[in-house]
């Protein structure tokens, strides 16, 4: 029986951890700070903490193309934006003591959706 990333790092707890600690930083940020600034904190961490949960193999229903790229189409989030995220949050799964090959398969699973979050510059 395979065990998914989000059980073989410990589930809820863990995500949680690595959730507030990536918030933390993108927080630290003025020009990633701004996408979230007029947002609900516990709402946003509770969110990214339901998608990284998913992108850890936990099963959810919640998240369809549709609903992500509805959330994020008023964001324009821009490649550069989304680039800089990608590379704090793999730092804050690296905190938590993921592996390289883990944090690869969590960003390829993340990739599959880049496409619904940045909507700012990119060539069509």
């Amino acid at each position: 029986m395979t065990v998914s990333l989000f059980d073989k790092y410990g589930g809820v707890p863990t995500v949680t951890r690595i959730v507030r600690d990536f918030h933390e930083r993108l927080m630290r940020r003025p020009n990633l700070r701004r996408y979230f600034e007029e947002m609900d904190v516990e709402h946003v961490i509770a969110h990214h903490i339901a998608y990284v949960s998913y992108a850890m193999g936990k099963p959810n229903q919640d998240f369809t193309m549709k609903k992500i790229h509805d959330q994020h189409m008023q964001a324009g989030v821009t490649k550069a934006s989304y680039n800089q995220i990608t590379e704090i949050f793999a730092a804050a799964l690296e905190e938590e003591g993921v592996s390289p090959e883990d944090i690869e398969m969590i960003e390829e699973t993340l990739k599959t959706v880049r496409g619904e979050i940045v909507t700012k510059g990119l060539e069509k």
